[in-house]
């Protein structure tokens, strides 16, 4: 019998489809049809480790929609490839984004970024969710070695259009990804000023300069890979905005993040772990598969329903409950699946995700000791319709000076 297709749902359900649709069916996995594609949705630890270990899964072409892969993604990318390529790949990003020095380099230019920009806007409402997504834009420019002419502002606010309009469908969908195009192009300029001037140990002189198979990358593939440095890091004002709301909300969770590392890295956690993001994440069968007595077959699509699993009541006590104390101690290690699973060196496992721990814990110590003043008369509540999710005025706040260091 023919699955209904299930898209409506999704855009009425959002981050809770895939839950209610394991509540539906009384277990952890359940096949319908979405965009008139059949789909097997999973959740859970073990189907995470399952999804994202030993390349059962392709990420290519048919994995997401195309709507979401030419924002997020696109051809030729380190998320696009398999096997050696990918791991040839992938050891560059592991080299610029995970190794502790790069990330602490890094961290302290977003840091140094925050203080400067709201030390311009004191007593001026933002958006936080904006000057977020400038601070961290405007330390990656610089760590990177982009050109200094580069408008850190209209970067900040390509990036994120990418980010905001990978979720959404139609003129809005189509017109950030024209918008991307642009900024790819600019990038290219970037790659082609960087070779004329000879390798440097910047990430962008890294890029620029890599080969594989002996050849350096396509001017249009090292201006995607470079975006895949610049645009996840710019995502990462999504959490630094949820960080802010759970200070606000539970605000004797302050004197907490100030006074401990172990509770402030416990708290980066957390907010990686309750609050949402991007919902799914998809893939293509390599080969045939079975799951829990379940056929997959070569070609088949497959999503791991990322926000179920971290939401999974198998797997964490009171799930719907923000508790930074469920990682520490013997918790510490637990696994977040919101940026991937596995081995990072061999599977798809994000190579920024210690750097994107490190941003929350850095961050949610300045917003700790000097908490911006949320303005009154907003709707805080999170939508759980809109992709990636937000507070639904954005959160607007006025921003205190910095503690000085």
């Amino acid at each position: 019998m023919r699955a209904p297709d299930d898209s409506v749902r999704l855009l009425r359900d959002g981050y809770l489809w895939g839950t209610r649709g394991f509540a539906r069916v009384g277990a952890d996995a359940f096949r319908t049809r979405l965009l008139g594609r059949r789909v097997l949705v999973l959740r859970g630890a073990d189907a995470a480790r399952f999804f994202y270990e030993r390349g059962r899964f392709r990420r290519g072409p048919g994995a997401v929609p195309i709507s979401v892969a030419h924002l997020l993604q696109d051809e030729g990318s380190v998320q696009t490839l398999e096997d050696e390529r990918h791991r040839t790949r992938k050891r560059l990003f592991l080299e610029l984004v995970w190794a502790e020095p790069a990330r602490t380099e890094l961290t302290s230019a977003v840091v140094a970024a925050w203080g400067r920009l709201g030390a311009e806007r004191e007593g001026r409402p933002v958006s936080l969710l904006s000057h977020a997504a400038e601070a961290l834009t405007s330390g990656v420019a610089r760590v990177v070695g982009l050109p200094d002419s580069v408008d850190e502002i209209e970067l900040a606010s390509e990036l994120m259009s990418m980010v905001e309009n990978a979720g959404r469908f139609g003129p809005a969908n189509w017109l950030a990804r024209t918008r991307r195009l642009a900024t790819e192009r600019t990038a290219r300029s970037w790659i082609r000023e960087a070779r004329a001037h000879g390798a440097t140990p910047t990430p962008l002189g890294r890029i620029a300069h890599h080969r594989e198979d002996g050849e350096l990358l396509s001017e249009r593939v090292a201006a995607v890979e470079l975006l895949n440095v610049l645009r996840p890091t710019a995502a990462v004002a999504h959490y630094l905005v949820f960080a802010a709301w759970a200070l606000h909300k539970r605000p004797e969770l302050r004197e907490h993040v100030v006074a401990s590392a172990e509770f402030r890295h416990a708290f980066a956690q957390e907010v990686r772990r309750f609050f949402p993001f991007f919902p799914l994440i998809g893939g293509r069968a390599r080969c045939e598969l079975q799951w829990q007595g379940m056929s997959i077959a070569r070609d088949d699509w497959v999503m791991l329903d990322l926000y179920a699993t971290d939401h999974d009541p198998a797997a964490w006590e009171n799930p719907g409950l923000f508790d930074p104390g469920r990682f520490l101690g013997e918790g510490a290690e637990r696994l977040v699946v919101a940026q991937g699973a596995g081995d990072p060196q061999l599977d798809h496992r994000c190579p920024g995700e210690p750097l994107t721990r490190d941003l929350i814990d850095e961050l949610s110590l300045v917003l700790a000791e000097t908490p911006p003043v949320v303005l009154p008369e907003q709707d805080l509540r999170i939508s759980l319709r809109r992709f990636p999710a937000l507070p639904r005025d954005g959160m607007r706040v006025t921003l205190a000076p910095m503690a000085a260091a």
